[in-house]
């Protein structure tokens, strides 16, 4: 059974990954991309990820409360990941866009802030896709398996290297930076775009 749960782990992971490549194929300018961003939800996600909060809620709560309670923060987490991916694969294939422009101009300026996004995003949906899976499998385990025990979200928020909210804040940095860099009125743009996701 553990042999057959790290097999389909693996395959999702290497699945997540081949989405990676496959979403690399659409052409992205700049118009095209704050219409299509999705609300982060930046204040739910930090209030979810606190780990004292977190701690005060397993002292308070019946384990029957805790249970949903978790249940309901899993779901809450899962959802704003997904807005957040939705957003990286966005942002991915706009940085996508302008770098292959930015080497047939030889704009050494665009190209380095470009590659610089395309790898913030790929770094964020690999970690925010193990992070899925965590969640997936917690809530799968805690609805079949009622009395296991309850896992800790605030704990998914780190993982090695990987931070999911200082790792989305990365993306927004060089999402600004390649903005600046295309001229116009680009950054204007993004940064009220940005001012009113929060």
């Amino acid at each position: 059974m553990i042999f057959g749960v790290a097999t389909t782990l693996f395959v999702l992971v290497i699945c997540s990954v081949l989405r990676l490549f496959l979403t690399r194929l659409h052409d992205r300018p700049f118009r095209q991309v704050i219409p299509y961003l999705r609300p982060e939800g930046a204040p739910i996600l930090r209030e979810v990820m606190d780990a004292a909060l977190e701690k005060s809620l397993l002292l308070n709560l019946s384990r029957k409360q805790l249970r949903q309670e978790q249940l309901d923060r899993m779901r809450l987490v899962d959802e704003y990941i997904g807005h957040r991916t939705h957003n990286a694969v966005v942002w991915q294939g706009w940085g996508d866009t302008e770098l292959r422009r930015a080497r047939k101009v030889l704009n050494r300026e665009v190209e380095m802030a470009a590659d610089e996004l395309v790898v913030a995003c790929a770094e964020f949906r690999i970690g925010a896709s193990v992070i899925q899976i965590h969640l997936h499998f917690w809530q799968f385990k805690m609805i079949l398996l009622p009395f296991t025990r309850v896992p800790r979200v605030s704990k998914l928020r780190k993982a090695d290297d990987f931070d999911l909210l200082e790792s989305y804040e990365k993306i927004k940095r060089a999402a600004l930076k390649l903005a600046e860099a295309c001229g116009g009125n680009c950054l204007e743009q993004l940064q009220n775009a940005l001012h009113l996701q929060n």
